[in-house]
């Protein structure tokens, strides 16, 4: 089973963390100085295409920032059966539920091409709150915002799956 590679260890790979991180809307709002405090928490990872990221019901909560790559997320509907719910493109990011509430993992993650990831575990991310709360206000914010969105998309889709039902 292939697993994420420490950036560090990719070879083929001259960008640093703050070359992709200066371009990704997730800190958009960080001035040049957060940005390089946030970057001394984060864990960059190669994904080869296939490789899980995350593995649904793990008790490991993380934040995944995809920094290069495309992520797709799969809910399990049984133990032999997942249903893929969404892709993440480049820039986008996942397991802000787990940094807020401490919960499992909800669903997994898994590589759909060569991707590079930035991993920030919720210890880690706690951490760099309480020393720096002023970057983790911004950082909390939009995490708020993205959750806030995806819940919009999902209510419009559950809206529209339930009116298709009763039209039957």
């Amino acid at each position: 089973m292939q697993k994420l590679i420490p950036l560090e260890e990719d070879t083929t790979n001259k960008r640093t963390v703050m070359d992709y991180a200066i371009g990704m809307d997730f800190f958009s709002e960080l001035d040049d100085t957060e940005l390089r405090s946030v970057t001394k928490w984060i864990r960059p990872y190669k994904a080869n295409s296939g490789v899980t990221i995350f593995e649904e019901g793990k008790q490991e909560p993380q934040l995944c920032l995809i920094a290069d790559g495309d992520v797709s997320i799969f809910k399990e509907i049984s133990s032999t059966e997942h249903l893929k719910i969404a892709d993440i493109k480049s820039g986008g990011s996942i397991g802000e539920m787990g940094i807020l509430d401490d919960e499992a993992i909800s669903a997994s993650a898994i590589a759909s091409m060569d991707s590079v990831v930035f991993i920030i575990s919720n210890v880690d991310f706690k951490k760099m709150v309480s020393e720096n709360q002023s970057l983790g206000v911004k950082l909390l914010w939009k995490i708020g915002k993205i959750i806030s969105l995806r819940l919009r998309k999902t209510t419009g889709l559950l809206a529209e799956v339930s009116i298709a039902k009763s039209d039957r």
